[in-house]
């Protein structure tokens, strides 16, 4: 490009800079999705932008999602949540578990907190959203959690009786006109959505018909589709994914063996990292509050193998010397080998110092390995 050139475009990015992100300094960060495995199919966890949580009821969408704004507000210096509340499933319990420290008064939402904005009426949300993001004077980094897209309706749909029709494909339309609006700056700027959605069935009317090819059946229509980072279902559970306290046992009992966790799985439908269609499964605990559901330390076993840092041979798994040195400050004594799977986790769940010296040193570097 001449000189002549490079001064013409100069002139115009100073003249139109209302119109553009060019001389914005971009802000990047990485989130943990709070699995040690799942963050590493996400190249270290989530970054700004738009993601899409997409699932079954109950697969453990707005749990993940509240435990990424979690991370977000524990390990982001300057950041806040925002929490829509468009279907009213924020319990007590569901805020209790999670960790988030929730406030409902605007007085109380400081840094580290998140906001419950309790909102259904698409117009209005939005608003918020891009009044917070635009207004935005102490450069705050948001995370916006819309819990869900499937609860959105619009004012003037809201105030027409029961005997009207809705517009067609109206939640596609009000999608792809938000994300028109917002995309760039959410991710130019440093903020974070998370938008939660049912998956729904497509209706073939011939059975014999080929069907199209769909990344996810997420409602929501298109523009949340391409405008997503990243883009993760959860899948449906079911009876083998249940965790009991004796996995020796296949049956459940309340008394003797209860159901003490389940796997989640989470499959990647879309991804800017060549992660699609991954399925990764990771350990939920039950019974545990305060954003510590997901049972990192029954994760650590498998990266374990994977760092080579023990072997198994039949039922003995082998403690390698590279091993011991890193732990030796944490566990000075632990044994060559030790017998089962089920007592090597015992040992490290029990040892909480060393526990947590694992799973930041495994956060840590697969942050580095990407």
């Amino acid at each position: 490009m001449s000189d002549k050139d490079s001064e013409l475009l100069e002139k115009f990015l100073k003249e139109k800079k209302e119109d553009h992100y060019n001389f914005e300094e971009a802000i990047d960060y990485k989130v943990s999705s709070g699995s040690l495995q799942l963050d590493l199919m996400l190249n270290g966890g989530f970054s700004p932008g738009l993601h899409r949580f997409v699932g079954m009821n109950e697969g453990g969408k707005t749990s993940a999602s509240l435990e990424v704004m979690k991370n977000m507000l524990n390990d982001t210096p300057g950041s806040k949540g925002f929490y829509i509340k468009a279907e009213g499933r924020l319990s007590n319990e569901m805020m209790k578990r999670s960790g988030v420290r929730f406030v409902f008064s605007a007085k109380e939402w400081v840094e580290g907190t998140c906001f419950v904005f309790e909102s259904n009426i698409y117009e209005v949300v939005v608003d918020a959203m891009h009044t917070l993001v635009e207004k935005n004077e102490d450069k705050f980094k948001y995370c916006f959690i819309l819990d869900s897209v499937d609860g959105l309706i619009s004012k003037q749909d809201i105030e027409k009786s029961f005997y009207d029709s809705n517009k067609v494909a109206g939640g596609a339309v009000i999608a792809a006109n938000f994300m028109k609006r917002m995309s760039i700056k959410l991710t130019k700027r440093g903020h974070m959505a998370i938008f939660i959605s049912q998956v729904r069935a497509d209706i073939k009317i011939d059975p014999y018909s080929k069907a199209p090819v769909r990344q996810t059946s997420a409602t929501g229509g298109n523009a949340l589709l391409h405008f997503a980072n990243y883009i993760i279902e959860f899948e449906p559970r079911y009876r083998g994914d249940w965790i009991l306290q004796d996995a020796s046992k296949k049956i459940p009992c309340p008394k003797t063996n209860p159901i003490i966790g389940h796997w989640a799985k989470a499959t990647i439908k879309k991804s800017p990292n060549e992660k699609t269609n991954n399925t990764v499964p990771y350990p939920i605990r039950y019974g545990r509050t305060g954003g510590t559901s997901i049972w990192v330390e029954k994760e650590i076993i498998d990266l374990l193998y994977m760092w080579e840092f023990v072997t198994k041979k039949g039922a003995w798994i082998t403690v390698g010397e590279e091993f011991k040195e890193l732990v030796k400050d944490y566990c000075p004594d632990i044994p060559e080998k030790i017998h089962g799977e089920a007592n090597v986790f015992n040992f490290i769940e029990e040892n909480k110092s060393l526990s947590e010296f694992l799973i930041n040193y495994f956060k840590s570097n697969i942050t580095e390995l990407v």
